[in-house]
């Protein structure tokens, strides 16, 4: 993809670009269960979370991340109970514990440990500190030192330290750089904004991890790399010992879960594991099959063109969306799922759009940065053309009030928008400030009796959990820079 051909746009306004907590200026933690509160009122004993609706956005996004960072942290704990750790997750909703608990009952696909990951992973990205109790804990759990499956009364180290499934694998990786990497400042994002990354200038992989963290993420993208589907994608990849690898019907390889794992080995090589260029090849090409073979001819929105350009040549994009599964319909001899109420998974959405160009932007980055012979002129044209068509896709359909064309999964589909444009540095899409106008939803949508929390049923359990770190992550921007400078 031409990188000097994509608009990098001027700042909204300081405050409202990167929106961060005001805690998270100064290292300081925010009240709450752990911070100042109480232990019991997630509001540390200050009643309704603040959520002015006169107030400015900028006041009200700031407002948001503190009430739903002092949630989150609160539901570490339920009155004297502790449970963070308890199946694996921050919330007792999910139950499922198959692939650690050989006597475990429940749903298989929970990803026990994936909510404690993402809960930490949202929480360092708001800013609270990596020696907030919380954190602490947290990582201790996940690395086998505190809780954890009990065989005899003894805990059973390493159960949790190396999880089972791509999503649990790819989120841990990123809260693990997410400790060393926590937070982007107004003035750092304002100076990565302005980076451009020549042909062949060398990637500034800055992220330092402690000794034993470099280890530990070693060992999960070892795991993570050996879930990869003929190179080219990932599923669930669990293993379930006695029967192999499940990764689900219909097929192997979802832009879900490899969106997800992209993201994590582009931390990883921020962090040092440097990948061949024949993954990011691989799973460049395969991202682009998932895309509509054809869609609706729209005139392109690019800021950069002048008027004249604007009135003789205008550029003319193709509307393509991405799936799930693919958005042409399942391959022959394959059905599509029919269970009442489970839309299509061979047809383009709002999420899996946003994925797909998520994908697109990795994988040219690092092949260009490089000058991979893999990148070819035809593969960079064709990565440049699913680029702009996705884009005339998502301007077709667009909505940040809903997952276009799904039901469901709003708020991860805001998250999944953020990191596709923040990882292309662009603060319009399409002519949509996407940013101002999801953080306008997300404001809109919190809870304060006094929770904190964004409550909408549409995701998996626990559907509070995940949906306040969606939109934690979405508010805070925290996708960081590919290169890490």
């Amino acid at each position: 993809m031409n990188r000097a051909r994509a608009p990098l746009l001027l700042l909204l306004g300081g405050a409202l670009a990167a929106a961060p907590v005001a805690f998270a200026q100064d290292g300081g933690a925010p009240g709450g269960a752990l911070g100042g509160g109480n232990g019991k009122d997630p509001a540390g004993g200050a009643g309704k979370p603040p959520n002015d609706d006169k107030a400015p956005l900028p006041v009200r996004v700031n407002q948001a991340i503190d009430s739903g960072v002092r949630w989150l942290q609160g539901k570490n704990t339920v009155g004297d109970k502790v449970f963070l750790g308890v199946k694996g997750n921050w919330s007792p909703e999910v139950t499922g514990d198959i692939f650690y608990d050989p006597n475990g009952k429940g749903d298989p696909f929970v990803h026990p440990t994936g909510c404690t990951s993402l809960a930490l992973y949202a929480l360092l990205k708001c800013g609270v500190p990596k020696d907030d109790p919380v954190i602490k804990k947290g990582f201790e759990w996940l690395r086998g030192t505190s809780g954890g499956i009990t065989k005899g009364g003894k805990i059973a180290v390493g159960s949790y330290r190396v999880p089972n499934g791509t999503y649990e694998l790819a989120v841990l990786i990123l809260a693990i750089e997410a400790k060393a990497n926590p937070h982007k400042l107004e003035a750092e994002r304002e100076r990565d904004l302005k980076f451009r990354l020549k042909k062949g200038e060398k990637l500034n992989l800055s992220v330092k991890l402690e000794p034993e963290d470099q280890t530990w993420m070693k060992d999960l993208v070892t795991a993570l790399r050996s879930r990869i589907v003929t190179n080219q994608g990932w599923r669930y990849g669990l293993n379930t010992g006695t029967t192999g690898w499940n990764n689900g019907n219909r097929s192997d390889k979802d832009l879900s879960a490899t969106n997800l794992a992209m993201l994590a080995l582009a931390a990883a090589e921020r962090c040092g594991f440097k990948q061949e260029d024949a993954v990011y090849a691989s799973v460049l090409k395969w991202t682009l099959s998932m895309q509509e073979k054809d869609g609706p001819e729209v005139k392109r929105w690019d800021p950069s063109l002048k008027t004249e350009d604007a009135k003789y040549a205008p550029a003319k994009d193709h509307a393509r969306g991405f799936g799930y599964l693919g958005a042409n319909g399942p391959p022959p001899g394959v059905k599509e799922d029919d269970r009442p109420g489970v839309p299509p998974e061979f047809t383009a959405t709002g999420s899996m759009t946003c994925c797909g160009l998520g994908n697109l932007v990795i994988c040219t980055t690092f092949l260009e940065a490089r000058e991979s012979t893999l990148f070819t002129g035809e593969l960079a044209a064709a990565s440049e053309k699913a680029w702009w068509d996705g884009v005339a896709w998502l301007d077709d359909h667009w909505s940040v009030s809903a997952n276009p064309n799904r039901a469901g999964y709003h708020y991860y589909y805001l998250y999944c928008l953020e990191r596709a444009c923040d990882l292309k540095r662009i603060h319009l899409l399409a002519s949509h400030p996407w940013y101002n106008e999801g953080a306008q939803v997300l404001v809109d949508d919190q809870v304060l009796d006094p929770s904190g929390a964004w409550t909408k049923q549409d995701t998996h359990k626990p559907c509070s959990h995940l949906n306040t770190c969606f939109a934690l992550l979405f508010l805070n921007r925290s996708t960081p820079a590919i290169t890490g400078d």
